[in-house]
């Protein structure tokens, strides 16, 4: 059923906000679908967290909705005796559901990130501390969406200034979840941070992960500013005209947040396309394949492969390499010399150095004790 309204000029201010908050959602829509995409391409298949992000897309999108439903009907024009009353009861009464989108929305990408967290780590206080956040969370989330229907008595009166009734401050409700919602935000994202230091590893890695896990504080910035504009909202005497920043700011927080949750599950999904582009491209040189084989097409394919393998653990370290807890993550390599007894130049020291290579996985050991240098690495990183 379409909401009847008298249609006013949609301001300049209103229409840039919309179309910022447009290409977030498109991105969010974008990023999940990817995720879910590199999950099941690497055989791993969805769990909770996931589930919950994808539970989070249809209000995140709510939320640009009754944004572009608010646009045409005044936001940002100043309440006067000649505002449209029809437009302003609309605006009452979606605002109601804007509260209970938004609430849900938030709440499904704060669950998501805890279980992707339990998902993660296997140390035992921290998934203790994540099961007492979800809890908090939970229990935030229901209070969130009681307030909504409590606040009034009757209910109607929340949307409806004809209604008679009692209503506490509405204005006092939101700044006040919005303020425990920063709270829940900044618990939720460092929790994870004295575990990923624990990790016996280099610096830059650590902070390569610690950046990861961080990334969210974006959205904690936007939710600060989201709150000091609240306190500038009019509720009883102009709320169409005090609503500009508070209307923008709320679906950019939430969908900037389903954004920046998904970002980091990319990696495994770009390692993974970097592999097959990087495989595509390497030919078997010929030289190489005298080197090891003498020319078996075997080895020079296999060479190949163990090139774009290499290439693409060197270059990802994501978060979707340790989800698998019960294991240590792992990584070595060997390359070797071998190379072709030339009868002009055998004997010298420089071949071996010159034919430095990737020793293919189809290689023997007979192979490998030929005349040359063998250079072996190996590095682990444990959880305890």
């Amino acid at each position: 059923m379409a909401l009847d309204y008298v249609p006013m000029d949609m301001l300049p201010i209103i229409k840039t906000h919309l179309i910022i908050n447009a290409v977030v959602t498109f991105l969010a829509v974008l990023v999940v679908g990817l995720r879910v995409a590199a999950r099941l391409s690497s055989g791993v298949g969805l769990w909770w967290d996931d589930y919950l992000i994808l539970c989070s897309l249809p209000p995140g999108i709510g939320m640009l909705t009754i944004q572009g439903l608010w646009a045409p009907m005044g936001a940002g024009y100043d309440f006067s005796p000649d505002f449209p009353l029809i437009n302003f009861l609309n605006i009452l009464k979606l605002l109601v559901s804007y509260e209970l989108i938004f609430s849900i929305t938030i709440s499904f990408v704060k669950l998501s990130v805890l279980m992707f967290y339990l998902r993660v780590f296997v140390n035992k206080g921290l998934r203790t501390a994540v099961k007492v956040v979800m809890a908090l969370v939970i229990s935030w989330s229901l209070g969130n969406i009681l307030q909504i229907f409590l606040l009034c008595r009757p209910f109607a009166a929340s949307y409806d200034p004809f209604t008679k009734g009692e209503c506490g401050s509405q204005l006092a409700s939101f700044i006040a979840v919005g303020a425990f919602n920063i709270a829940t935000d900044l618990i939720v994202l460092s929790l994870p941070i004295p575990t990923v230091w624990s990790l016996k590893t280099t610096t830059r890695a650590k902070l390569a992960l610690t950046a990861v896990f961080l990334i969210g504080f974006i959205v904690t910035v936007i939710s600060i500013i989201r709150i000091f504009t609240l306190t500038q909202l009019k509720l009883e005497t102009n709320l169409t005209g005090t609503m500009i920043w508070p209307d923008f700011l709320s679906p950019l927080e939430t969908n900037l947040g389903i954004l920046c949750v998904s970002l980091p599950m990319l990696g495994a999904l770009r390692a993974r396309c970097m592999s097959q582009r990087g495989a595509s491209k390497l030919e078997p040189d010929s030289e190489a394949g005298d080197r090891f084989t003498e020319g078996s097409s075997r080895n020079k394919s296999s060479q190949a492969k163990n090139r774009s393998k290499q290439r693409a653990a060197d270059e990802s370290y994501s978060l979707e390499d340790i989800y698998a807890p019960d294991t240590e993550i792992h990584y070595q390599s060997t390359v070797a010399a071998l190379p072709k007894v030339d009868r002009k130049t055998a004997g010298r020291d420089s071949d071996s150095e010159t034919a430095l290579a990737p020793v293919p996985a189809a290689m023997s050991e007979e192979d490998t004790d030929r005349k040359g240098i063998k250079v072996h690495t190996k590095w682990s990183i444990s959880r305890e």
